[in-house]
């Protein structure tokens, strides 16, 4: 497949999961979808399903970096040019998972914790959380394109796991990273420490 159109692919894909769980959010979770920044989870969501593509042909340096137009989950194709380590191979269990994601949640949670936070502070944060949404859901719909995408050709697999394992994991972490931000999203409340 040519990889223009694999990326505009994942980027439609990512466009419709990102609009079937806003409209989840919406539904389910009203009052804390009226919390979450828009604009950065939409960011994300395009970053985690296809990469910011589009920015290449721009001729902007910082924007047609790889890293900006390289969806989230294959940051282990230079990262393993770069570092050489075998976790690293394309497809490996720590990029094509929503690990990272919750490691934003988990930073996010830790620091909604101290009281003594400034208002920029607590914006940024909150910041923290919608990125993690947004990237979280995008890398869902990332791994469901690549997931279809190769049974059309192949069977899927994850860098060191079988086939059934490999469906596993991508089952798992789905659920995962399309539940824990919804999750969030329906316990924040205005008011509460974790806005």
């Amino acid at each position: 497949m040519n990889i223009g159109w694999d990326k505009l692919m994942h980027f439609i894909t990512g466009l419709g999961t990102g609009i079937v769980f806003w409209w989840v959010l919406e539904r389910y979770a009203r009052l804390g979808s009226r919390l979450i920044n828009p604009i950065a989870f939409l960011i994300m969501l395009i970053w985690g399903a296809s990469g910011l593509f589009f920015f290449r042909k721009l001729g902007v340096p910082l924007l047609s970096y790889t890293y900006f137009y390289m969806a989230f989950p294959d940051w282990d194709i230079p990262l393993y040019q770069w570092l050489g380590w075998r976790l690293l191979r394309h497809r490996s269990w720590l990029f094509h998972s929503a690990l990272i994601p919750m490691g934003g949640f988990a930073l996010w949670l830790w620091i909604a914790q101290i009281t003594a936070l400034t208002q920029l502070q607590r914006a940024l944060n909150n910041l923290l959380r919608d990125c993690a949404m947004g990237l979280s859901v995008g890398i869902c719909a990332h791994l469901l394109w690549d997931a279809l995408l190769s049974s059309t050709k192949r069977v899927f697999f994850v860098h060191g796991f079988n086939a059934p394992s490999s469906y596993l994991w991508l089952l798992f972490n789905c659920t995962i990273g399309l539940g824990v931000p919804l999750l969030i999203a329906k316990g924040l409340q205005p008011g509460s420490n974790y806005r």
